[in-house]
């Protein structure tokens, strides 16, 4: 289920798996498809999330029906929760800002070898 703020996810028969994922944190959306789900109109669609919760990040959605139009308004979706908060992809990928080598907390500064 998709909500403005969410998305939700059910897996599973017998052992269900619930998995809720906040737009702003998706940052990737891909489509793949094999021969067999070309054949008959179905994508795999791969979100990279950033979030450890959720697995190692990645959450693989399979089967989807139409999948390049459902892409395009989860992307949208994304986009407008990311506007709604107050958020950008750099947050995520280690922009100004954000947590990877240029943003806090992930730098650190080497000691000056000339004082050595």
């Amino acid at each position: 289920m998709l909500t403005d703020q969410e998305m939700s996810i059910k897996t599973g028969i017998l052992n269900e798996k619930f998995n809720l994922i906040k737009l702003f944190r998706i940052v990737d959306i891909s489509v793949e498809r094999t021969f067999l789900q070309r054949l008959f109109g179905l994508s795999t669609l791969v979100l990279d999330t950033r979030d450890q919760s959720s697995g190692n990040g990645v959450v693989v959605l399979k089967n989807v029906v139409h999948g390049f139009e459902v892409r395009r308004v989860m992307q949208e979706a994304v986009d407008s929760s990311r506007k709604e908060n107050g958020m950008s992809a750099r947050e995520f990928l280690g922009g100004p800002g954000g947590p990877g080598p240029e943003g806090p907390g992930m730098g650190f500064d080497a000691p000056d070898m000339g004082d050595l």
